[in-house]
């Protein structure tokens, strides 16, 4: 993967910010940045791992636009086959080509897609 380091920073302060979000949630939310594997699930290093009272509930995976290709589809395909829940944390932008990436392999209605946007006010 060709990220950038714009995208790493986003795609890490993403997670920081979901761990935070979802924090009220679930009880054990583990995570892997970019540049680390931390935090194991089953041979794989999803970006979150969410848990609640030592079982995993649910994996997470954040995308950035440098992210959303083919190699991440068959890296959705990987984590779903582990019987876990997945969620994809997507820009908002790309929400619609990701949902039809879900769509042309069959993934629709075994991953979660939800939007994130990064609003600056400027003044």
């Amino acid at each position: 993967m060709d990220e950038n380091k714009r995208d790493i920073f986003l795609h890490d302060w993403v997670i920081d910010e979901i761990q935070y979000q979802y924090s009220k949630e679930f009880n054990e939310i583990k995570i892997n940045k970019y540049d680390s594997k931390d935090n194991i699930f089953e041979g794989m290093y999803p970006d979150i791992i969410f848990g609640n009272y030592g079982q995993v509930v649910m994996l997470g995976e954040v995308e950035v636009n440098s992210t959303i290709n083919d190699e991440s589809v068959s890296e959705w395909k990987k984590i779903i086959s582990l019987g876990v829940n997945l969620v994809l944390f997507v820009p908002k932008i790309k929400l619609k080509k990701v949902r039809d990436m879900c769509w042309d392999n069959k993934l629709i209605e075994k991953i979660k897609v939800s939007p994130f946007s990064v609003d600056i006010p400027i003044k």
